[in-house]
């Protein structure tokens, strides 16, 4: 009795699983290439803004204001790779469970 319900629910959180997978598998491609992009993007913000401020030609409060612009660009992957440790967790779960 047991053995067939915990097969029913295999058989019913398979689709699920699957679906996981590939939601899994696009994030970490989206989050793969997003990376290099924001990263670089993050880069020349900080670039910018250094030498903005060593060659004097905005004031301190501005070039703050880049490098904390850079810095959100640099924790946007971090961010999803965040969303992708969730999707793997709840994964296992639901393996771990059937």
């Amino acid at each position: 009795m047991v053995k067939a319900i915990h097969f029913i629910l295999k058989i019913m959180l398979l689709p699920v699983i699957v679906a996981l997978t590939v939601i899994r598998l696009f994030a970490e491609f989206l989050a793969g290439i997003s990376s290099v992009i924001f990263r670089s993007i993050a880069g020349i913000f900080l670039l910018t803004a250094l030498l903005c401020y060593g060659f004097g030609l905005d004031s301190p409060g501005e070039c703050l204001q880049m490098v904390l612009a850079g810095f959100l660009f640099y924790l946007l992957p971090c961010t999803v790779e965040m969303v992708i440790a969730g999707i793997v967790l709840i994964e296992e779960c639901i393996r771990s469970f059937t």
